[in-house]
């Protein structure tokens, strides 16, 4: 795979068609730190004196000798291409029309590339161009790429370029990024001769590697290194790993020198992974021995596992065998967990079935029919109707409804609607309203509900001014109300009158509040106080105030403060004091003194005091003592246990 090629996988903007070749061509590559790769100039000695716009201008009208490909061709068939975009082949089909670009025709390609108007089609075509570009001109290529507008595209070019160079002069290429100036830029390019070193020459990568500064996010990088180093040369990786810093993550290392040592010598990495002491290394490096093992041949890796001491990495191998096996041969996979202890066959089973279901959908769901009914089957029955939904809704919905009612066939008939929505939300409501309460009907319609609200809000506020039964429009315009007020709160209120029962409406106020109160909680205020005291209003203002302090609790209790006396202020003020009483007990207790209601107000001073005892029970007895609570409370609160 091109080393531009690869740096635009890792940067994660590819189509899902580029991604997927990519990945499967090399699934261990890890990403790029950010998008931030060159806001400032490159400035090493550069090879050619002439500038980025001179030298595309220059390519771009060739006056000396004709180009072996013809400029027209190569920009027709990128057009081509990108015709079909999100097609599986675009990717490979554009990194092999890469292969016929050069030094007469990349002016043209590179002109093309800055008229796309797409940004994934952009991205993905101008870090392909860098990457062969600097294969024969990587300074000309570097300069371009440098000052490409758009941080996206950007990054991704100049880490392509980085990466065709690397491909061809590692030693120029790696010398170029080491006169870069201490900081992100040189770290970043830095990995992108990395990835390209790491097939040629882990050992020059891996020191590379080790000059950046230690990051989390590098966990990636290493593992990268050692699984390629791995797949050639096992001992020396191993070797090399021994000497890295524990700071690296050990663990994710010995896991991607056993994945790729595995996919060779299977026994030979088991017993390596032996050696290494207990723990999340060992656990990582079985579990990627087993998975790779199980590829290759399934029977011998369950007799091995047999010699794994009992525990989690145990259990995660068993898990990785029967994943694999499942792909291959399932009957057979099930039959081998017969053997398993009672507590490893159910999480065998699950992944047994979560891959049989992706090569054969309808023998998994035969199989997981025969299942007797429990959390085994009610687990399985969701997978097999995820897949078969994605098919056959009609043969899905058949199916799930075979299944005896209970939990499994609501599973799988909420799987199969919650995807069928997602297409065609009208159809799916009108199965759904036709299903009964066994089968979770209330739930297939909230579920439809607030798929149907984000796809087409105004046709699903239609629908349900449609539904005839009061109590189906109080169940599922709640949810289209908050949907709706996820991105627009003061419109979604508008909806809250058509609801026929207060419960209903103070149920949908509440969800809005709470997510006005988000962005703007002096708003949502604004609109809860519009109300006359009553259960709409109580509910509002306790979901208002308990968003409102967790952002911003000195504005809230200064709009609390604002309150007139009133049982809505005594529950909104009662929520604040128990939203603060565990940081500041202090203020929490000022403010439920302020609380009208005499029961109430010493319920929740109680409540806060019991809290306190446990954090600070000197100053809470102090404060016990000198209070006006009544005797019998004092006397309860003194004497808890602490």
């Amino acid at each position: 795979m091109k080393p531009f090629a690869l740096s635009l996988l890792v940067a994660g903007v590819a189509l899902v068609a580029g991604i997927f070749i990519g990945r499967s061509l090399h699934p261990s590559s890890p990403s790029l730190s950010d998008g931030k790769f060159a806001t400032a100039k490159i400035q090493p000695t550069p090879i050619h004196t002439h500038v980025q716009h001179d030298t595309v201008e220059a390519f771009k009208h060739p006056s000396e000798k004709p180009s072996p490909a013809n400029p027209v061709d190569i920009v027709t068939q990128l057009k081509n291409a990108l015709s079909h975009f999100g097609n599986r082949r675009t990717y490979a089909e554009l990194s092999k029309l890469t292969d016929q670009i050069d030094d007469q025709n990349i002016g043209q390609a590179i002109a093309y590339a800055e008229t796309l108007s797409k940004p994934q089609e952009k991205n993905m075509v101008m870090a392909l161009l860098a990457g062969r570009w600097a294969e024969f001109d990587p300074q000309a290529a570097l300069a371009y790429a440098q000052n490409i507008p758009g941080d996206n595209v950007r990054t991704h070019a100049i880490s392509s370029a980085l990466g065709g160079w690397a491909e061809h002069d590692a030693p120029a290429a790696t010398a170029w990024v080491l006169q870069l100036p201490p900081g992100q830029l040189r770290d970043q390019a830095t990995q992108s001769i990395v990835f390209a070193l790491v097939e040629k020459d882990p050992t020059a990568a891996l020191s590379l590697l080790q000059t950046l500064p230690q990051r989390a996010d590098q966990y990636g990088l290493y593992a990268s290194v050692f699984g390629r180093w791995a797949s050639s040369n096992p001992l020396a990786a191993v070797e090399a790993a021994s000497q890295v810093p524990v700071t690296a993550n050990r663990s994710i290392i010995w896991g991607a020198i056993a994945g790729s040592w595995a996919r060779e010598n299977p026994e030979a990495a088991f017993t390596w992974a032996n050696t290494l002491p207990l723990g999340q290394g060992r656990d990582n490096a079985m579990q990627n021995i087993f998975s790779t093992w199980a590829n290759k041949d399934p029977q011998k890796a369950a007799a091995t596992i047999s010699s794994l001491s009992p525990g989690q990495g145990r259990e995660q191998a068993i898990s990785s065998i029967a994943r694999e096996w499942g792909n291959v041969d399932p009957r057979a996979a099930i039959t081998w967990t017969q053997s398993l202890p009672p507590n490893s066959q159910a999480n065998a089973l699950r992944s047994i079935v979560g891959s049989w279901v992706q090569s054969d959908a309808t023998a998994a769901a035969q199989y997981v029919a025969s299942l007797p009914a429990g959390k085994l089957q009610d687990e399985a029955a969701s997978a097999v109707a995820a897949r078969l939904a994605v098919t056959d809704t009609q043969q899905a919905i058949q199916w799930a409804q075979k299944l005896p009612a209970g939990t499994a066939r609501q599973n799988a008939l909420t799987n199969i609607v919650s995807q069928w929505a997602g297409t065609d939300p009208r159809a799916a409501a009108d199965f759904a309203m036709r299903t009964t309460e066994n089968d979770g009907r209330k739930n297939l319609l909230d579920n439809i509900a607030r798929q149907w609200a984000r796809i087409d809000p105004q046709a699903a506020l239609s629908w349900v001014d449609t539904l005839s039964s009061a109590t189906t429009r109080d169940s599922v315009l709640p949810n289209i109300i908050n949907t709706l007020a996820e991105a627009n709160p003061r419109n979604a209120v508008e909806f809250i009158p058509k609801l026929s029962s207060k419960e209903a409406q103070a149920t949908a106020a509440t969800s809005v509040t709470w997510q006005w109160a988000a962005n703007d909680p002096q708003g949502a205020a604004q609109w809860v106080t519009s109300f006359p005291e009553g259960q709409l209003r109580q509910r509002a203002s306790e979901s208002l105030i308990n968003r409102w302090a967790q952002n911003d609790p000195v504005a809230a209790s200064a709009w609390l403060g604002t309150l007139p006396q009133g049982e809505s202020r005594d529950s909104t003020v009662a929520a604040f004091s128990r939203n603060i009483a565990g940081n500041d007990p202090n203020s929490a207790i000022q403010w439920a003194e302020t609380i009208g209601n005499e029961n109430t107000r010493n319920s929740q001073i109680e409540s806060i005091i019991a809290s306190w005892e446990k954090i600070d029970p000197k100053s809470a007895t102090a404060w016990v003592t000198q209070s006006s609570l009544p005797e019998e409370a004092k006397a309860r609160l003194t004497t808890l246990p602490r």
